[in-house]
Order: C-alpha cells, then structure tokens, then sequence
C-alpha cells in the first residue's frame, strides 16, 4: 500500500496493508520494546507498520491519503491541547479510523470518546490486544471508504439534480411570466358590461387561456379556450390559439366584426393545417356582446355549456357548444346562438376544471378527480348578483379555497362572468367617454 506522507519516517519492507504509527519513543520509555512487540503481533497479521512523527501527520497536506490506512499514535502526558485538537480534526478529516494510546488525563479521554472512528486505550494495553484492535480496522476501514466514496457521488448527484430542478424552475416561471403576457392585465374595462374573472393554474403554466376585447363603439369579444392536456405543452398550444383567433377583418371604416361561428372556423383551419403527428386538441368559446341590443352571439368548440343565470327568475340556463374540438378536423362549420340579457342577467364561461374542483365531502384522493354537479350550483350563484359581481366573484374563490387538495387543484381553473351594466352605470361610462373625448379635443 502506497502511503503518500512527506517528513521523517520509517518502515520495514512489508508488501502488504500497512498501519501509520506514531509516538512509539513515548511507549517505549515506559514499557521497553512495546512498539517492537507490537509489530510482531501485526506481522502475524498480516499488517506492516510505516513509523512517522506526530508533528508529520499532523502537517501532511489536505490532499495527503490516509484515509484507507489505521493508525495508532501515542500520545505523551505533556502534549497539549491543542495537538489532541488537532489530532482529532485530521483524523476526522480524513475517516481515518485509529487506535489512540493515551496518559490518564480523563477530560483528553472523553474527548477521543466522542469522536467517531476513534478508539481509546490506556498505555497498560499489551501489544497483542492492540494489534488486535488495528486489524480489525484495518479490515473494515476500505468497507467504510467505499461507502463514504458512494456518498460523495450521491451528493454530487444530488447537487446536479438540485441545479437542475433550480433551473427547470426558472424556466417554469419564466415561461409563466410569458404567458400572462398573453392574458388582458387584471379586469379589463369594457364599456356597458361588468366582468368578473377567475384564473387559476393547476402548475406553474396553464392550458387555460381567455381574451377580453373591445371591438367597436357598441361590441366586444369574450373568449375562452381550453388546451387537452397539461404542463407546457398545453401552455404552448394555448399562445397558438390566442394568435390564430382573429376577431376583425380590414381596417379603418372597412374595418367589420367576424362573426364567432366563422372566427371559430378560421381558427380551427390554421391549428388543423399545422398540426404535427402529435395532435393537440383545444375546446373553447367565443361571444361578441353588442351593448346597443343587449344580445351575445355565442359560438363553442366541444367546450363545456355556456350559463345565462337569468336575474328575474332566478333559474340558469344551458347554451351547449355546436361545433367539435379546436385542431381535429379542417372545413368544419361551427353553429353559433344569439341570446338576450337582461338587466342583471350574468353570462358565465368556464373550464372543465370546475367539474372537478367541488369534490363530494369523504371522497378519496381518486374519488375527489372524478367530476361533479355541484360546480354549476357554485357558479350560477356567484352569478346571480350583478349588482355585486365582484363580491360574488370572491366568495366563490374563497369556497375554492376551502375545497380538500385545493392546494394541489388536479386541473386547471377559468371562469368569465359576463353581466351588461346597469343603466345607471351605462350612463357613468358614456359620460367618463364623452369627458375623455372633450379632453382629447382640447
């Protein structure tokens, strides 16, 4: 074994394992030719002795391997405390594992107690028990140095991973920052309709996607639009579909408002047309609100039922999709709807998501993924207040909040409520247009 230790030292020609020794002369002086006795005990065993001085091991580099090597040092009474210091942390440094023969001061031997790896004995051990001692950590010594070489691979991997994971994180935002770019910033302000909006992402992007618009003087566009999936695939389809929706053709005084049946259309014929071997699908809704009339023109793509919480009655009322999922087939005709609303009535768009964000009360992690009903209830009652559609709003977010595994929502969540204002807010909003226009004018 080849022990690379710089200083004065001395070793007989032994071809096998090797212990370090050091301070014999200190033994010796009490006990005439232990340390001479002890290498015949060792040489029986197969263990030959590589003799240095205190002041060498303790000065050998950092880099110095004595790791796989026992030793035994002697130390003296007079030694101070800080070599026994010192003695400790090499060893300790290194996993060495060592038989120290110590004086009677108590408090050095409770000291060498407490390191590990460390075994004490009284100068009175005979050199045959010592010997003893030795082989047996010199046999378990490289058992425990390929467990401390595993470990340090496991923590570097661990280390690689962790960076990773650091860096599969900075991307997730970064990559959620973009999107939100995608997204109206916080509640847009349309003129003649009050909104209240819920998005929430089950991770760090979404599949979820919904675009508010003012299209004219009188109309504006509401859409919403579900990526099939998960993850960034489904946050990547979605910024597809956000610029593949067109909602006005021309410009300037030719400029017209494309109906939400045929936007649908044109959209669903540039995702079919770029579609890979990998086919992404999207559901979504589109509507054009036109103030003047009070009527929305609706059109869905496999998208769950549009709601109409109709104030006068209380009763909500279901306008299914008439077309088939986003992405599948090309030159597919989507059908469209044009409903009333009244004063107070609330139009409601939503993800599937919400199908699953209700669980029955005593559902099971599996149970609490399968849909439910209850979500209509929830969200024809957050939409049976225009008045206060923004409380309504709240409170529903709140209850999602309470929901078991809310923390960890197995799929995205959006919703759009969609109200005309009141009369009274209508005419706020003409007056602040009409100030706006005046100040521009001056």
């Amino acid at each position: 074994m080849s022990i690379r230790l710089t200083g004065t030292s001395h070793s007989t020609s032994f071809d096998g394992p090797m212990v370090i020794g050091t301070g014999f002369e200190v033994i010796d002086q009490v006990y005439p030719g232990w340390s001479k006795s002890l290498h015949k005990e060792l040489d029986k065993l197969g263990l030959g002795v590589h003799t240095i001085q205190l002041e060498d091991l303790l000065n050998a580099p950092e880099t110095t391997s004595v790791s796989n090597t026992p030793a035994i040092i002697v130390l003296a009474a007079d030694v101070t405390d800080r070599v026994v210091s010192q003695v400790m942390e090499r060893l300790s440094q290194s996993l060495a594992a060592a038989l120290v023969i110590y004086d009677t001061q108590e408090s050095r031997v409770r000291a060498f107690m407490n390191a590990e790896g460390i075994m004490c004995e009284p100068m009175t051990t005979n050199p045959h028990d010592a010997a003893m001692i030795l082989s047996t950590l010199a046999q378990r010594q490289p058992a425990l140095q390929r467990l401390n070489t595993d470990l340090r691979l496991s923590e570097m991997s661990i280390n690689g991973v962790q960076s990773e994971v650091a860096k599969l994180h900075e991307e997730l935002q970064s990559a959620a920052s973009i999107q939100r770019e995608y997204l109206p910033s916080g509640v847009p302000d349309i003129q003649g309709v009050d909104l209240g909006i819920i998005y929430r992402p089950a991770s760090y992007v979404s599949g979820d996607i919904y675009d508010i618009t003012q299209l004219d003087e009188n109309r504006s566009a509401f859409f919403l639009a579900d990526a099939v999936g998960h993850g960034v695939p489904a946050a990547l389809m979605t910024m597809v579909i956000t610029q593949g929706l067109r909602k006005l053709d021309g410009s300037g005084l030719d400029m017209k408002v494309i109906e939400p049946a045929e936007a649908l259309r044109r959209l669903n014929n540039t995702m079919s047309t770029h579609s890979s071997e990998v086919a992404r699908f999207a559901t979504a809704m589109y509507a054009v609100y036109d103030k003047s009339t009070n009527e929305v023109t609706i059109a869905g793509a496999g998208h769950p039922p549009a709601l109409v919480v109709r104030a006068k009655t209380g009763e909500t009322e279901m306008i299914d999709s008439q077309g088939p999922l986003l992405g599948i087939f090309a030159d597919v005709e989507f059908g469209q709807t044009t409903v009333k609303l009244d004063e107070g009535d609330v139009l409601v768009f939503y993800s599937d998501g919400f199908e699953v964000a209700f669980p029955n009360g005593g559902d099971d992690e599996h149970e609490r993924k399968r849909p439910t009903q209850t979500y209509i209830a929830r969200l024809s009652t957050a939409g049976n207040d225009s008045a206060n559609l923004n409380q309504s709003v709240r409170i529903l977010e709140d209850n999602l909040d309470l929901q078991m595994g809310s923390l960890h929502q197995p799929d995205d969540i959006t919703a759009l409520f969609i109200a005309p204002s009141s009369k009274r807010s209508t005419a706020a909003d003409e007056l602040v247009s009409d100030l706006r226009e005046v100040q521009a004018l001056q």
